[in-house]
C-alpha cells in the first residue's frame, strides 16, 4: 500500500514536473522570441479576444482546484462579434452613400420652377364681348398731326446745340446690358461718356442730378459712326401717299436737288437741266410694272447723296458690377443733354435662373418664387408703324400700356428710299423708345427695295444677336423674364440658294437656339418675323409659303407658343394652328401690321367665309399688349387706336384716307368687311398645358446665361444659373467624399475580420494557439492527478 501510494505520488510529481517544464518552456519562448513578446504586449494592452481567453483559462484553473467541471472555451464568440461589427459598419457606409446620392438628385430637381399646366396655347376669345380684366386705360383721342410741322423737324435747324442728342432709343444687348442709340449733328469729344446710375423710381430731378454727378455713377464708352445714302425713291407713296401727309417727299425739293445746272458748268459730266417734276419722276413710273422699281437721282450728283447725322452707341451695364438688374430704374445722361435730372428707363425683367427660384423655395416664399419665375412681364406689340398722324396715336397708345419691352415686327420708318425720313421717324418715336427698350425684326421697307434701306436700318437699330450666338443682326434671341423671344428675318433664305455664299445660316442657327432653350426657366417661347404665315387677307396671301413649309415643323416640334407678324396692314388673331388646321398644340399667330403706316388699311380684302382657324380680324389701326402672367398663363389684348375713312383720290388714282372716330372708340374703318369691324378690343387668354401638348415640355438646354458665362457680363454669378451648377458640383463632391469614407470603413472592417480569422492558426497567432493547447493539456493532466489523489 505504501509502495502504491509512493508510486502514485511519484507519478503525480512526474506529471506536475512535466507541467512546470511546459510552463517554463513557454516563458522562455516568450522571452527569447521578440515577435511573441510583442504579441504578448499587445495582448496585455487590451485585445478583447485575448482578455476573454485569459478569463476562460483562469476559470478552468479554478475549476481544477475546486473540482468543478472545466468551463467550455467560447473561442468563436469574439470572431462572431468582430464579424457583426464589420457588417454594421458596412451597412452604415452603404446608407451614407445612398443619402449622398439622394441629396444630389434632389438638388438637381429642386431649382426647376414648376411648369404648372403648361401647354397648348388654347385661347379663349372674349370678342366682341366679355374677356379678361385689364388695367389698361385708353389714351385720349389724338389730334391729327402734320409731320411737316416743327415738332418733328431737325432741332439743329432751330439753332440747337450741334452736340445735343436726338432720336434716342433703347435696345437690349445682353443679360444686364441695354444699348442706347442717339444722333447728333456734330462729333463728340473723344473722352465723352454716358453717365448712368441706379435711382429710386420716385427720385426727383435734383436727386437724379446728384446721383449722376456722384463718384458712384458709372460711365459707358461711346462709339460713333455715320453713313451716306443715295436718294432712291422706292414707293409711289413717297410722292403721293394714301394716308398721312399727302406728299411725304415734296417733288419741288427733288427738282431742286436734281437740277445740277444751277451750280456746275455746262461741260461737266454731271451737268443736267431739270425744268419740272416730270424730269425727275417720269409720268406713269409708279403706275406700270414692275412696281418694285426704285427711282434714283443721279449717282454723280453730290446733292443726291444724303449724309446721316453722327450716330452714337453706348452699352449701359457693361461697366457696372453685375450689370443692370431687372426692374430697377436707371437714370442716364448723354453728352450735350441739358434735360433736368437726365433721362430714365426701367430695366426689363431679367432672365430667370434656377438659383432665383430655388432660393425663393428655400425660404418657403411662394410669392417670391412666382416673382422669380417672371410674373408680370408686359410686352407692347406693334408693326408697320411708319410716320403718320395715326402712327403718333399708336405710339402714345403703346406708352399708356406701360410695357417692359417693345416687340416690333418690322417696317419702322417707311423712309422708302428718302433717307431723311429715318430722322423724322426717330424724332416721332423718341418719347416712347427713349424709355422702353425695343426688339425689332427687319421688314421689307427696312432691308429690301434693292437694299436702299439696309444701311440705315442696321446702323440705327441694333439687336442682341451677338449675345445669342448669331452671325447676323437680322436673327437673334433674347430672354425677358420667363419668355424666350426669337427674331427672324423673313427675307433670309431658309434653303441654300443658287448663288448663296452660305448654307442657310439663319435656319441652322435657329435649330441650335431652339435646342438651347430650358423650358423650366423660360417656358414661354415667342417668335417674331415680318411676313405672316396665317392671314385670311388677300394682301400678301401665302407670300411666305416656302419659309412656312421649312420652319413650321421646326417651331411646332419645339413647342413655340406665340408667333408675331406684321406686313398685312390689319389685325388678325388665329386659334392654335398648324398646317392650316386648328391644332391645340400649335402656336397662336398674331398679325399686327396695323401700326399706322401711310399705305392705308387692308380692310376690304378679307376672304369669305372666315377660316375656322381665324378667331378675330379687323382692318383698322392699333397695337397689342401681351402679358406673361406666370409659367402657364398669358393674357393678350389688341386695342384699336384709329379708324379711317376715305377722303378723296390721289394723282395715282388711289383712294386716300383720313382718321375718323373718337380715338378709335366708336368707329369702323370704311370698307372693312370683317365680322369684327365694330369691335374696339380683342382679348384672349393663352394657356400652356404640357401634359396635353408634350411638345411644350421640350427643351432642357443651356438656358439664357451662356453668353454671360463666356463673356463675364450680366449680373453677379450668385444671381445666375452658375449658382445651380456650383451647388450641384459641391453636392457631387460631398457624395464622392461620402463614398470614399464608406469604402475606407468597409475596407478596414473586412481587414479586421480577415485578421481575426488568421489568428485561428496562421502567422503569429499560431504560436499562442499551440501554447494555449499545451497549457490546456497540462491542466487536464493536473486534474487527473487530483482525481486519483481524492480516490
Amino acid at each position: 500500500m505504501d509502495d502504491a501510494r509512493r508510486h502514485g505520488r511519484d507519478a503525480t510529481g512526474g506529471r506536475a514536473s512535466r507541467a512546470r517544464a511546459v510552463e517554463t518552456g513557454r516563458r522562455r519562448a516568450v522571452a527569447s522570441d521578440p515577435r511573441v513578446a510583442c504579441d504578448a504586449r499587445r495582448v496585455r494592452r487590451g485585445s478583447s479576444a485575448r482578455s476573454e481567453r485569459s478569463r476562460v483559462r483562469d476559470a478552468r484553473r479554478s475549476s481544477v482546484i475546486s473540482g468543478a467541471p472545466p468551463a467550455l472555451r467560447p473561442r468563436a464568440e469574439p470572431r462572431r462579434r468582430a464579424m457583426t461589427a464589420a457588417r454594421v459598419r458596412a451597412l452604415l457606409a452603404l446608407l451614407a452613400l445612398l443619402l449622398a446620392l439622394a441629396s444630389v438628385a434632389s438638388a438637381t430637381d429642386a431649382p426647376a420652377p414648376a411648369p404648372g399646366d403648361a401647354s397648348s396655347s388654347s385661347s379663349s376669345s372674349s370678342s366682341p364681348g366679355g374677356g379678361v380684366t385689364s388695367e389698361f386705360a385708353r389714351p385720349d383721342a389724338h389730334p391729327a398731326v402734320d409731320l411737316n410741322d416743327p415738332s418733328v423737324a431737325s432741332p439743329y435747324a432751330r439753332g440747337a446745340d450741334p452736340n445735343a442728342p436726338e432720336q434716342i432709343h433703347l435696345a437690349p444687348r445682353a443679360p444686364g446690358v441695354v444699348t442706347i442709340v442717339w444722333a447728333s449733328a456734330a462729333a463728340l469729344d473723344r473722352d465723352a461718356v454716358v453717365r448712368f446710375v441706379r435711382v429710386d423710381v420716385d427720385a426727383d430731378d435734383d436727386a437724379r442730378d446728384a446721383a449722376l454727378a456722384a463718384p458712384a455713377a458709372h460711365a459707358a464708352a461711346i462709339t460713333s459712326s455715320a453713313y451716306t445714302a443715295q436718294i432712291c425713291l422706292g414707293e409711289p407713296n413717297d410722292v403721293d401717299a394714301v394716308l398721312g401727309p399727302k406728299h411725304p417727299v415734296r417733288v419741288e425739293d427733288l427738282v431742286a436737288l436734281a437740277n445740277t445746272s444751277s451750280w456746275t458748268p455746262r461741260d461737266a459730266a454731271n451737268y443736267k437741266v431739270i425744268r419740272g417734276p416730270d424730269d425727275v419722276v417720269p409720268p406713269d413710273w409708279f403706275k406700270t410694272p414692275p412696281y418694285g422699281k426704285a427711282l434714283c437721282l443721279s449717282y454723280n450728283n453730290p446733292d443726291a447723296q444724303y449724309a446721316s447725322p453722327v450716330i452714337h452707341v453706348a452699352h449701359v451695364g457693361e461697366t457696372a458690377r453685375g450689370g443692370l438688374v431687372g426692374g430697377e430704374t436707371v437714370a442716364y445722361r448723354l453728352p450735350g443733354d441739358k434735360t433736368p435730372g437726365g433721362r430714365t428707363f426701367q430695366v426689363p425683367p431679367a432672365a430667370v435662373t434656377a438659383a432665383d427660384v430655388s432660393r425663393a423655395r428655400d425660404r418657403e416664399d411662394e410669392a417670391a418664387a412666382a416673382a422669380a419665375r417672371g410674373s408680370g412681364v408686359v410686352f407692347g406689340v406693334v408693326g408697320d408703324t411708319g410716320q403718320t398722324e395715326v402712327t403718333r396715336g399708336v405710339l402714345k397708345h403703346l406708352s399708356e400700356m406701360k410695357p417692359h419691352a417693345l416687340l416690333h415686327t418690322g417696317d419702322l420708318s417707311y423712309a422708302d428710299g428718302f433717307p431723311p425720313r429715318w430722322d423724322t421717324f426717330g424724332r416721332l418715336a423718341e418719347p416712347l423708345m427713349s424709355k422702353v427698350p425695343m426688339l425689332v425684326v427687319a421688314g421689307n421697307h427696312d432691308v429690301t427695295l434693292n437694299g436702299v434701306e439696309s444701311t440705315a436700318f442696321r446702323a440705327r437699330y441694333p439687336t442682341p444677336y451677338l449675345a445669342s450666338g448669331s452671325a447676323s443682326q437680322d436673327w437673334f434671341s433674347h430672354d425677358v423674364g420667363i419668355a424666350h423671344v426669337i427674331g427672324l428675318n423673313s427675307y433670309a433664305p431658309v434653303t441654300p440658294g443658287r448663288f448663296d455664299g452660305s448654307n442657310a445660316p439663319m435656319f441652322e442657327w435657329l435649330k441650335g437656339d431652339l435646342a438651347s432653350i430650358d423650358r423650366a426657366l423660360t417656358p414661354w417661347v415667342i417668335v417674331m418675323f415680318h411676313v405672316p404665315w396665317y392671314s385670311s387677307n388677300a394682301g400678301h396671301y401665302k407670300e411666305a409659303l416656302r419659309a412656312q413649309e421649312k420652319l413650321e415643323p421646326l417651331l411646332y416640334d419645339a413647342g413655340v407658343d406665340v408667333v408675331l407678324n406684321g406686313h398685312v396692314h390689319a389685325y388678325e388673331r388665329s386659334r392654335p394652328v398648324r398646317d392650316w388646321k386648328e391644332d391645340a398644340c400649335g402656336a397662336v399667330h398674331l398679325t399686327v401690321g396695323d401700326g399706322g403706316n401711310y399705305e392705308g388699311p387692308y380692310g376690304q380684302s378679307w376672304s369669305e367665309p372666315q377660316p375656322a382657324w381665324s378667331a378675330f380680324r379687323e382692318g383698322s389701326f392699333g397695337a397689342g399688349r401681351l402679358e406673361i402672367l406666370n409659367a402657364t398663363h398669358a393674357s393678350w389684348e389688341w386695342r384699336r387706336t384709329a379708324c379711317v375713312a376715305s377722303d378723296g383720290v390721289n394723282e395715282l388714282g388711289e383712294t386716300t384716307y383720313a382718321p375718323t372716330g373718337s380715338g378709335g372708340r366708336d368707329c369702323e374703318t370704311e370698307g372693312d368687311v370683317s365680322a369684327q369691324r365694330l369691335a374696339a378690343v380683342d382679348a384672349a387668354t393663352f394657356v400652356r398645358d404640357a401634359r396635353a401638348c408634350p411638345n411644350r415640355a421640350v427643351g432642357a438646354g443651356g438656358g439664357p446665361r451662356a453668353w454671360e458665362r463666356a463673356n463675364g457680363a450680366g449680373r453677379d454669378d450668385d444671381d445666375g444659373s452658375s449658382d445651380g451648377v456650383a451647388t450641384v458640383v459641391v453636392l457631387l463632391a460631398c457624395a464622392l467624399l461620402g463614398v470614399g469614407v464608406a469604402l475606407v470603413l468597409t475596407r478596414n472592417a473586412l481587414h479586421r475580420e480577415r485578421a481575426g480569422k488568421r489568428k485561428g492558426g496562421y502567422a503569429r497567432g499560431r504560436t499562442h494557439e499551440r501554447l494555449r493547447d499545451e497549457d490546456d493539456d497540462a491542466l487536464d493532466e493536473t486534474a487527473d492527478d487530483d482525481e486519483e489523489i481524492n480516490a
